[in-house]
């Protein structure tokens, strides 16, 4: 239907950006075709898929029935509305200390894109169905920060349905959970940083009910001190024998959802054991949770000691107006390892459900030149398998776009919207085996099959 490449930063002849917006180049339907029809396609659509990422979840959800490379996108067809997003400034990456080539964006490029999405499925009056594949360990985990409260208020729109991943943060060690703590009490969060990291940060959230403090050990035992809670309380801290300085910001009411959150960052931290020693300054006995950054910007060396796998979905997945799919092995029927797990911090069922998302089978991006014609492009095409929550996620995205057919253009429920498009899903999911709600599994397995079997009236005796 229509791309808009946010990467784009001087447009060419012809170019323009989209209406609402003032960055980036957008190529409408029109473009598209006239690419695909010419001997150079990349001189009137210029945007390409370096990473592959998206291609490939594309592809999933709804590319072309291609019987003579045995694939089938889950729709094939379905239209493909496209935001390329551009990456995170290196001022954000300097602050958060990514020090990887790995993709990051920006939320507000993220909800731009969003609205962007919206506008177009408005303009040719059609369902939206959205995939979020992508997420971060920040925010609180029980609202899908700011851009879990975005999607949730589009998907409450008729006709708009969302679904997003839990993240591959199962099996990295990257969340701790404290016991309930009394009022004077005081704990111990031990955490490994490996050689040679550049920095890191770790946000600790707690109920609006709760308040506490920290304080920093290092691995040569040198103290801190206790930092004090206050609003906007925000400490340097230089250790001098490790040659580490950490920033400690207090937000007690946090823009998120008004709970606290610390934020803690490290710069060039030295290697070991470190000890962050958490206070309860109130007089409530409750939990809080600490998360590292996900595995994409962070060493594999650096993780908490004592752990906790539960509460590992990423947001914006912890979000109830969307649909959060994990992943599972569909041969052996095994959840995977590294797939999020619930449930949100505030103990909200998520997962929804679980999808396979182990060795599946997709198109990846052309090498070389861009094929000049439909004939070259089916002969040239390359597939290959891929595993992770996004992959799952695209698998559900394209089983909610056959949902949406079904409800919007064959007339059978032009009321849907992701709520109501979750409630059949999850009514309709495998449950064989599998203890409801469950931490791992959700509400069970996709099978659309199983949605439309559910609406069937029973067969009388």
């Amino acid at each position: 239907m229509s791309i808009w490449d946010q990467t784009v930063q001087e447009l060419g002849e012809g170019e323009h950006a989209p209406e609402i917006f003032d960055y980036g180049a957008e190529y409408t339907m029109e473009d598209i075709n006239r690419a695909l029809e010419s001997d150079n396609p990349l001189e009137i659509v210029p945007s390409q898929d370096e990473d592959g990422h998206g291609t490939f979840l594309a592809g999933v959800a709804c590319g072309n029935d291609m019987p003579e490379s045995e694939f089938s996108g889950v729709a094939p067809l379905a239209g493909i509305c496209m935001v390329k997003c551009k990456e995170a400034k290196q001022n954000l990456r300097n602050y958060y200390f990514i020090n990887s080539d790995n993709p990051c964006y920006a939320e507000n490029d993220i909800m731009l894109a969003v609205r962007y999405l919206a506008s177009q499925a408005a303009k040719y009056d059609l369902p939206l169905v959205i995939c979020i594949g992508l997420g971060t360990n920040q925010g609180g985990h029980n609202s899908g920060g700011v851009l879990g409260g975005l999607l949730q208020n589009y998907g409450d729109y008729r006709g708009t349905i969302v679904v997003t991943a839990v993240g591959n943060e199962a099996n990295t060690s990257h969340h701790f959970q404290s016991t309930s703590l009394s009022k004077g009490e005081s704990v111990e969060v031990e955490i490994r940083v490996g050689e040679n990291e550049y920095g890191f940060m770790m946000e600790l959230w707690t109920d609006a009910t709760e308040l506490y403090s920290v304080g920093l050990i290092s691995p040569d035992g040198e103290y801190s001190g206790k930092t004090q809670a206050r609003l906007g309380e925000q400490r340097r801290i230089s250790f001098l024998f490790a040659g580490t300085i950490v920033y400690i910001d207090y937000l007690l009411l946090s823009y998120e959802n008004g709970d606290e959150c610390i934020r803690i960052r490290f710069r060039n931290p030295t290697s070991g054991i470190w000890k962050l020693r958490v206070f309860n300054e109130l007089g409530d006995s409750r939990r809080f949770d600490i998360w590292l950054p996900m595995r994409n910007f962070i060493g594999e060396q650096t993780y908490f000691l004592r752990a906790n796998p539960d509460t590992t979905i990423c947001d914006p997945g912890n979000s109830r107006g969307v649909i959060t799919t994990a992943f599972y092995n569909s041969i052996t029927r095994g959840i995977a390892v590294e797939s999020g797990r619930g449930f949100t911090r505030d103990n909200g069922i998520k997962p929804d459900f679980a999808a396979p998302g182990i060795n599946v089978y997709g198109p990846i991006p052309f090498a070389g030149n861009y094929p000049v014609n439909e004939e070259e492009r089916r002969e040239r095409a390359r597939f290959d398998f891929q595993s992770g929550s996004s992959q799952a996620a695209a698998i559900s995205t394209g089983a909610s776009a056959l949902l949406a057919e079904w409800a919007f253009i064959k007339g059978n429920d032009i009321s849907m919207d992701t709520m109501k498009a979750k409630k059949y899903l999850i009514r309709g999911a495998d449950r064989t085996g599998i203890s409801i709600p469950s931490r791992t599994w959700g509400n069970g397995t996709l099978d659309l099959y199983g949605v439309f079997d559910s609406l069937r009236p029973p067969v009388s005796d």
